[in-house]
């Protein structure tokens, strides 16, 4: 049996945004708001991260034994 690689942290810590503007974010496009320039890079840039993250926990880490 193989163990699943663990998840990073979300905790607040972890994140350079609010919960109120990942909100602004989501709500953005039903009532046709541009989101913060700066905000939206962040946010492509941390879930860049996590990807990449998962991504490296993957290599060599599924095989069964």
């Amino acid at each position: 049996m193989s163990a699943k690689p663990e998840r990073p942290s979300m905790d607040d810590a972890s994140t350079d945004f609010t919960m109120d503007e990942l909100r602004e974010f989501l709500d953005a496009d039903a009532r046709g708001v541009r989101a913060d320039p700066g905000f939206k890079e962040r946010l492509r840039r941390r879930l860049w991260e996590i990807v990449r993250f998962r991504s490296d926990q993957r290599v060599g880490g599924d095989e069964e034994h």
